[in-house]
This record gives structure tokens, sequence and C-alpha cells, in this order.
């Protein structure tokens, strides 16, 4: 999904495609994101759409359930060795939301030391999956994710806005098609067992084998594989972002019905509907890469159908995300200079790219991989 963001008080911030496994813990950031948010918007001395909304609020978390057989297959598979590379990991942490509704609460640190908290109720049923995620800090606000279409409830504004969501399975932002590469981008670690929400963890590290992307060490719930804690960690070890259960009910009774009928409860609420994005062909695309950023595959190029002078690509190196966001100088309006903003784990670069043409960067990865992809970009129509 893209990160349009609205100059509207009452829209929702839309969450990107999330990358790695952070989309599967980071339900709410920090409010002190929207600050910078304000602040990035300010070096651009431009109006309309500022294009790093991901970096308030993003998500993908929402799991879907196998069938009773497949269940036990996944479990008995989790009952051997656990796995020595990359993708095994993420396999087995992609499968732990099959089986199982729970509830939990959870909050997301950042290195700055800004903190959220979140409330979360997930439910499965047959292949049918919901999930409710309360907001405990900073404005009041209700997000249900349901198959493939997300709602947020703003209830200072009484706003309810649906749009819909890329993927909702777990770790999205892994791209299967790269899996084979992921072992020469990234190393697996094992690190141990430690205790998490009161469940027994299995500690692993994905160390980077270069400075052009970020680690994750996470710990997953020894019996279930569910990710229980995720840090982003720099290439020397330093710590930019925790994502951790600090409560958590495997054994929980969620009702699948009950969570659908307050989302599809509008009472009160002024309703807003988010068109699909649509996806763009080669020949649409007015900028591409003149020599690819190491490891990083392009996705595909989406344009807003409200604007159709915008456009988004996304990059991916199997686990990371790098959004791209380019979207016209209006007229009359002066070239603002280089702004860089960070939170915790996300990263944002924006910059002119010509007279007519704004870029954003955004991703979670070090500040230099965003210089490198502004760049390498050039003109292609």
């Amino acid at each position: 999904m893209s990160c349009w963001l609205p100059t509207s008080s009452t829209a929702a911030p839309r969450p990107f495609k999330c990358p790695l496994v952070s989309c599967a813990m980071r339900r709410l950031r920090p409010r002190s994101a929207e600050r910078a948010l304000v602040g990035v918007r300010g070096a651009r001395g431009a109006s309309g759409l500022l294009l790093v909304g991901a970096l308030v609020l993003g998500a993908c978390m929402a799991a879907h359930a196998a069938d009773r057989a497949g269940a036990a297959a996944l479990s008995a598979e989790r009952a051997g060795p656990l796995p020595s590379d990359v993708a095994g990991w993420i396999a087995r942490v992609q499968h732990a939301a099959l089986e199982r509704s729970y509830t939990g609460t959870f909050v997301v640190v950042t290195d700055t030391g800004a903190a959220s908290g979140s409330r979360i109720w997930h439910a499965c049923q047959g292949d049918q999956h919901i999930e409710r995620i309360e907001a405990l800090d900073g404005p009041s606000r209700t997000i249900f994710r349901r198959n493939g279409e997300m709602r947020t409830f703003f209830h200072a504004s009484h706003t309810a806005v649906t749009e819909p969501l890329g993927s909702s399975v777990p770790f999205s932002g892994a791209v299967p098609a790269l899996a084979s590469k992921l072992d020469l981008l990234y190393r697996a670690e094992r690190q141990g067992r430690q205790r998490v929400a009161g469940h027994d963890a299995d500690v692993v590290l994905f160390q980077p084998r270069d400075g052009l992307r970020f680690g994750y060490r996470l710990w997953s719930e020894h019996g279930s594989g569910l990710v229980l804690r995720l840090q982003t960690v720099q290439v020397d070890g330093r710590v930019r972002e925790q994502a951790s259960f600090v409560q958590l009910d495997l054994n929980a009774s969620v009702s699948l019905a009950e969570l659908s009928r307050e989302m599809d409860d509008f009472s009160g609420y002024r309703t807003v509907a988010v068109a699909p994005e649509r996806s763009l062909e080669d020949g649409e695309r007015s900028w591409t890469l003149r020599e690819q950023v190491p490891g990083f595959v392009l996705q595909g190029c989406r344009a807003p159908q409200a604007r159709p002078d915008t456009m988004q690509c996304s990059y991916s190196d199997g686990l990371a995300t790098v959004s791209l966001f380019f979207e016209p100088v209006h007229s009359g309006k002066p070239v603002p200079v280089v702004a860089r903003w960070s939170a915790g784990a996300t990263q944002a670069l924006a910059r002119p790219l010509d007279a007519s043409t704004w870029l954003t960067a955004v991703g979670e990865v070090p500040p230099a991989t965003l210089v490198q992809f502004a760049n390498r970009l050039v003109r292609t129509r």
C-alpha cells in the first residue's frame, strides 16, 4: 500500500507496504513522528500531499487461518529443529498466526525514548481473519483489519476511513521471490532463549552483510513461532527501535463475528472511502534507477486515482523496503533544500529531483541507502 498523506486533519495516514517483520509488530508510531512530519512539511515549502504518511502509522499483520490438518502439520514441523537460515525463520513467523486467536498489549520505543502503546484483539475462523487495534497513546483511534480491508475510526473527528489493504499476510513486506537471495544479504545468528511477556522465546539476529540495511533481532515464541519482540538494529549493534508485547494471551477467546460487527458499525461517524491505486506500466513511469542499489529490486509503481501526476515506486531486498514518492513542484513555489528526518528505524529523505519534481524517499534502512536511491534516479519521460 502507499502512504499518500492528505492535508485534511481528519484523514488517515496511509501505511505503505510494511518492511520485514516490523510490519507484524509495529501498529502505531510514537506521536513524536507526527511532529517530525510537520517539520518536513515546513522544509518543503509547498502545499499539497506530503508523501511520508507511513512514518506515523504502519502495520501489516492480520493473519489468515489454516485448516485443522494444515495447522497440525505446521505444529509438527515447528516441533523439529529451529531454522538455520533467514528464509526459514521468516517462513516460521509468517505461519505463526495461522492457528489461534489472541489478545495482547504491546509497546513501541524508539532510540530517542519516544514510546507508544496499543492493545490488539486478533481472531481467526476458517479462511476469515480480523483484528482490532486500540491506540493507548495520542489521539483516540481504533483500527480494524479484515481480510483485504482496513478501517480507521478517528474518535475526535467522528470520521471512519476505509481503504484497501494490499496484503493481510504476516510479514507481507518479505518478498517470497527474493527468499533465495536473503542469505547473500543477511545471516541468521541464534542468540539463545529468553522470556518475553511470560512466554519462552527463541532469539535470532538477522545480521546484515553490508551497511545498506539494518539488522533485525526477533524473539519468536517457542511453541507457536509468533513474534513477541522485534528490534531494528544498526550494523554497530545500536538498537534503533523496539516493538514488544508486554502482555499476551495466546488462548484468548476472541469473537470474529463481534469484531466484524464493531468494524461495520458507523453510528455517529462520517465515512470516507479511499479509492484503490492504479498500477503503472513501464512506459508510464517518469523516473527510474540508472543503476540498481545493491540487493534492492523494484516491486512496482502506483499512482492514486485522485492524483495521477504523482507516483510511488517500491523496492525490496526481500526483507527491507524502500518507497520513493514523486510529486510535481507547483509553479511559483521556491525549490526547497534537502530535508532529512529520522524516527526510530524509519528514515526519510526529501529533495528536488529537478525544477518540476519533488522526491520523498522513505524506508527502514540507513540514511546512506536513501541517498543512493536519490542519486541514481533518472527521468525517463
